[in-house]
């Protein structure tokens, strides 16, 4: 019954046009709010469905957007995905999220599929494999098709669009530097994302603000999956002088926590432990974990806004030059560092 509904028979009932159905559906400025709420109300009793693919065709618009994701398991992605979510349902958007799973060959099909013509734009953080590659070429079809695209996060200088991150660098040098004020003289970054242009940012922070500081002792922890992370960092543990540790991302942050305290370490006394990303979990993990906060509720809007107004402002005779959006973040002081 839902499917067989139309504009018309909404119009017969009401005794309208089914030009006005259409206008009130859309919240035109043309219709009355009376209408407006008369033709929603027999709508929704018949159970209408738009024809989104028509109402495309018409228009020239779906309203939908794309957003490619490397996984949606940690907090960082999941809040961006939230507020992305958040702001277009404020403009009457809908958003088809497709998975990377980090992996080149799923980000490449991701693209494939939104290019068919099914979205207005793409928002878009970059698959480890495909920066570890450097492989961008299927990114290029968005310029070639004139499909208005935004990356944040992970992002990459090859392919011109515009770009949301956070100072990646000067976060961790923030944090390096409350460590090294501390007292802190041996301290290590651990990364489970070293081939991110994230990760290069953040270990190039610490590397360059220990520099700065005069500290000759660094120590770059490279973990290439989370099946070696006990392993890799009990190794360390064992056969290095660390003081401190700065990770990369909150789970990496986590799991360290665990591994410092379970090989006879405690924290912040011997060890300081500082991760990326704050959520419910750094609140009440023992001790308390120091966060970075990557202010992404922020980004997704900031994404969401940019994308937009690209798609609004596609066809303009003189198109605004792409821009990079570089968001502050907070440092987050807690039990695991004080």
């Amino acid at each position: 019954m839902s499917n067989q509904v139309t504009l018309k028979d909404i119009a017969a009932i009401l005794n309208v046009s089914t030009s006005t159905v259409s206008k009130a559906l859309s919240d035109s400025h043309e219709i009355s709010q009376e209408t407006k709420n008369n033709v929603v109300r027999v709508a929704r009793s018949l159970n209408y469905v738009p024809n989104d693919i028509a109402r495309s065709l018409k228009s020239n618009a779906t309203k939908r957007i794309g957003v490619i994701l490397p996984n949606i398991e940690s907090d960082f992605f999941a809040k961006v995905i939230r507020a992305i979510e958040d702001e277009a349902t404020k403009k009457n958007y809908k958003i088809l999220i497709s998975l990377s799973n980090d992996t080149i060959e799923k980000e490449i099909e991701g693209v494939s599929i939104l290019l068919n013509g099914s979205v207005d734009g793409i928002i878009i953080s970059l698959s480890q494999e495909t920066q570890d590659s450097q492989e961008y070429s299927h990114l290029k079809n968005f310029n070639q098709k004139k499909l208005p695209v935004v990356m944040f996060d992970r992002v990459c200088d090859e392919i011109e669009c515009d770009k949301i991150t956070i100072d990646d660098f000067g976060a961790t040098k923030e944090a390096t530097i409350h460590l090294h004020q501390r007292g802190c003289k041996n301290i290590a970054f651990l990364s489970t994302i070293s081939q991110t242009s994230v990760g290069k940012l953040r270990v190039e922070g610490y590397l360059k603000t220990l520099e700065e500081l005069g500290v000759e002792n660094s120590l770059v922890i490279k973990v290439p999956s989370y099946d070696k992370f006990d392993a890799i960092l009990k190794d360390h543990l064992n056969n290095y002088t660390i003081d401190a540790i700065i990770t990369s991302d909150q789970l990496s942050a986590i799991c360290a926590l665990k591994i410092i305290q379970e090989n006879g370490f405690n924290i912040p006394k011997d060890i300081s432990v500082i991760g990326f990303t704050d959520g419910i979990i750094p609140k009440y993990t023992t001790p308390s974990l120091s966060i970075i906060n990557q202010n992404e509720e922020q980004m997704g809007k900031q994404a969401f806004d940019t994308l937009i107004h690209r798609i609004e402002t596609i066809n303009a005779e003189t198109p605004e030059n792409f821009t990079h959006k570089i968001l502050k973040t907070d440092f987050i002081k807690r039990q695991s560092t004080l």
